[in-house]
């Protein structure tokens, strides 16, 4: 997610765009699965564009370039992009698409310091068939080291109505979580270490892990198991000189060092994030399920 997303993010859910490593168990490194039985899936924002000049039409080709498992954004509360939740999921379903997460604003719950919206969350996501809620940003004022306690008390209240209904929370990050607090640890260390790992994981954004210098494999090690999603954005620097995404592939981040350590992340669902393009959204999603599908970097 770039900064210039804030002000969507305050009336919607964001969310990343992403290719799915989904199903159990996850394909060994030594021995690559058939790449015809592989399944992809795509971060439904990558398109965003073009969601929102022809919602339908913008699926059709999401399925038809091959990818089968959408990660969601937009719920406003009661419905994404003017659909309910039963009539988005009939368009999935006419498309042969699931959705194993969706990212979903954690603003609503901190402001008013009850868990109302996530409810509804909780109801839209079981509806689209979602595995995880996915919380996928925080504005300033919420991120603050006098907020962290706050928001964790609050994170661990709503993973257990969310792990009730069948599901599990998930928190994304940014470049902000990495920076150090007056306690010596960054954000991302305090949810880790103050949040229950039986109902709260983690999605990894390797772009922003790149970003900030961070090593996205000790990260898996010093917290085994916790980082179950990650989203595969890859980098590159523009004309002027500023890193942005790219399509997977075509950037300078060495993901098949990361995903050789998959297991000890506890690895279920990776998704390809792009949100700067230099060619159509639907060009872009072509290159990487391209690149994906020559790597067998996919599920069964």
């Amino acid at each position: 997610m770039s900064y210039n997303r804030r002000s969507f993010l305050k009336t919607s859910a964001a969310a990343t765009a992403g290719i799915t490593l989904a199903g159990l168990p996850l394909f060994s490194c030594a021995a690559a699965p058939d790449a015809a039985k592989l399944k992809y899936g795509l971060q439904l924002y990558t398109v965003r564009n073009d969601v929102a000049k022809n919602l339908a039409g913008t699926l059709d080709y999401v399925a038809k370039a091959g990818y089968t498992q959408i990660e969601l954004y937009g719920f406003d509360g009661k419905t994404f992009f003017g659909k309910t939740p039963k009539e988005f999921k009939a368009m999935f379903n006419d498309r042969n698409l699931v959705s194993p997460s969706g990212h979903y604003n954690f603003g609503p719950v901190l402001s008013s310091g009850n868990l109302d919206f996530w409810k509804k969350v909780i109801e839209a996501g079981n509806e689209m068939g979602n595995s995880y809620a996915t919380i996928p940003w925080l504005d300033a004022n919420q991120r603050g080291a006098d907020a962290l306690p706050k928001l964790v008390e609050l994170v661990n209240k709503a993973a257990e109505i969310t792990k009730a209904a069948g599901m599990k929370l998930a928190y994304h990050n940014h470049d902000f979580e990495f920076k150090k607090l007056d306690n010596g640890k960054s954000f991302l260390q305090v949810l880790l270490e103050g949040t229950d790992p039986s109902m709260v994981e983690f999605e990894l954004d390797l772009y922003w892990s790149s970003f900030m210098n961070e090593n996205a494999v000790e990260w898996f090690n010093k917290y085994p198991g916790r980082f179950t999603q990650w989203h595969v954005k890859d980098a590159t620097v523009n004309a002027k000189g500023q890193k942005e995404s790219t399509q997977v592939g075509d950037g300078t981040i060495d993901f098949s060092s990361i995903f050789a350590h998959k297991k000890t992340a506890g690895l279920r669902f990776a998704y390809v994030e792009q949100e700067a393009y230099t060619m159509p959204e639907e060009e872009c999603i072509k290159k990487s399920i391209a690149y994906m599908k020559k790597k067998k970097w996919g599920n069964k």
